[in-house]
């Protein structure tokens, strides 16, 4: 939840949040008779095959004759079909005989794989189908995620416990705030507030195409400058003051400070201020973030999109486990496509990881690392125009002719580990986060990390504390 201090700051910005109401036209896609599909690839399911209108999530039982119609054009075996649908069946408790504490421990304690398999008596297709699903959000596959956090999400198999139902209000909420660029008009808006002579404009909307005089950002005589392209790589007490190395163009530099934040990773702090005691050092160790992958498409129209009628695919068993046209934002200047004919941006989401390995998180996110560190642009590329092809073939899609650019945007170090109760203990927050963003003499911590999460307004909160901690 965003505290006062987060919606303050907006405020201080020009940030209104009504302003998106508008600027994200939620209906957009639909109103063109598009909507989720979901991708089943040959390899795992021994045919390529696209459905549009995903209802493995999200269906009422009003749906019950296109739900059925739904599950059986799915290419899995007749029985994994049957088992599937009975995993909605509002009236079948695979716990029975449990209290409501003893089943809540079991969601808790138990992958969503393992309860779909293991509790349920799913196959190994059907656990497939859901398998990749909670990449984006997660950064794990249902493998290494607790039934209790997807229960949530709506994910089936949970209509018969008897369990009250969990508010989530960051998880539920509707996703339209959103600037064409993500947070980065965040980023530029403090940076305009802070040294206004960077960029002309002072709302929201024109932050979006304003160019920025890199120039202004580093001069002297000024209260805040911020200094590009410069890497921290010591910082220690010496007496009263805090002193910093870092290396710029090569060449090693040292400033003295009263006092510094270190709002970077957590897992990099114990190499930049070894005189940290020892509980807090291992403590930020835990920080292991989720790799992760973005890529943009530009493709040179929408048109295979509205023959297929969707605009996002969830792909469960696929290298890209999310393929989805732009988000529909109109805001201070720039304008999403209106028209099929035009060229779009098309989001595409992988996850390097080990799935159903067996391994705990923190130990996935590094294999995620090690991967994501040898493959290369030919191989994205690669797996780019073979999956498109696959996906969006059959409406007129053809990667030689179609793909305008491509760009990857890899982040080795991408989501702040969140605790996760197959695999951390209950008192996470005492045991480690709050051990880990102790001030430490005239040094104070921060970053989403110190929250135990990677939003926006976690960071903005750890900012607000460190100063205060510092002052």
């Amino acid at each position: 939840m965003w505290s006062n201090v987060a919606k303050g700051l907006l405020r201080d910005l020009g940030v209104e949040l009504a302003r998106f109401d508008t600027a994200f036209e939620r209906q957009f896609y639909s109103s063109l008779g598009l909507s989720r599909g979901v991708f089943f690839d040959r390899e795992t399911f021994g045919a390529d095959r696209l459905l549009a209108g995903d209802m493995l999530l999200s269906h009422s039982a009003a749906d019950a004759p296109a739900f059925a119609k739904f599950v059986a054009a799915i290419p899995i075996a007749d029985e994994s079909r049957k088992q599937l649908l009975s995993l909605y069946h509002s009236k079948r408790d695979p716990l029975a005989g449990k209290s409501a504490g003893e089943k809540l421990k079991i969601l808790k304690t138990t992958s969503y794989r393992d309860y779909l398999v293991k509790i349920c008596g799913c196959s190994e297709e059907v656990a497939n189908c859901f398998q990749g699903r909670p990449l984006d959000f997660f950064g794990l596959g249902c493998d290494a995620v607790p039934a209790a956090d997807l229960r949530s999400f709506g994910y089936p198999g949970f209509a018969g416990l008897g369990l009250a139902a969990e508010e989530h209000p960051e998880w539920s909420e509707p996703y339209i705030y959103h600037f064409p660029d993500g947070n980065a008009s965040l980023a530029r808006l403090l940076v305009r507030t802070l040294i206004p002579g960077v960029a002309e404009g002072h709302t929201m909307d024109d932050i979006v195409l304003s160019r920025f005089d890199y120039g202004q950002l580093d001069r002297e005589g000024r209260n805040v400058c911020i200094r590009l392209e410069s890497t921290v790589i010591d910082v220690h007490h010496v007496g009263d003051d805090v002193s910093v190395g870092y290396v710029r163009a090569g060449a090693p530099h040292r400033v003295a400070a009263k006092h510094a934040v270190l709002a970077c990773f957590h897992i990099i702090i114990p190499y930049l201020m070894p005189e940290l005691p020892q509980a807090q050092r291992e403590a930020l160790a835990q920080n292991v973030k989720t790799p992760l992958v973005y890529t943009n498409v530009v493709t040179r129209n929408w048109q295979p999109w509205l023959a297929l009628k969707v605009s996002d695919i969830a792909a469960p068993m696929c290298f890209f486990n999310q393929v989805a046209l732009d988000f529909p934002v109109d805001l201070g200047g720039y304008r999403h496509p209106r028209d099929p004919a035009e060229p779009i941006i098309l989001h595409l989401v992988h996850v390097p990881g080990a799935p159903s390995s067996g391994l705990d998180a923190r130990s996935q996110f590094h294999v995620g690392q090690a991967k994501l560190l040898a493959t290369t642009f030919a191989d994205f590329e690669a797996h780019i125009r073979d999956q498109l092809d696959r996906m969006l073939g059959p409406g007129g899609f053809d990667h030689a002719r179609d793909i305008a650019a491509i760009t990857v945007n890899r982040w080795s170090h991408g989501y702040g580990y969140v605790a996760n109760s197959l695999f951390d203990p209950d008192d996470y927050e005492d045991r480690i986060l709050k051990v880990a963003r102790q001030p430490f003499g005239r040094v104070a911590i921060a970053n989403s990390d110190a929250g135990g999460d990677a939003y926006a307004h976690l960071a903005i909160d750890a900012a607000a504390r460190a100063v205060r901690e510092l002052l």
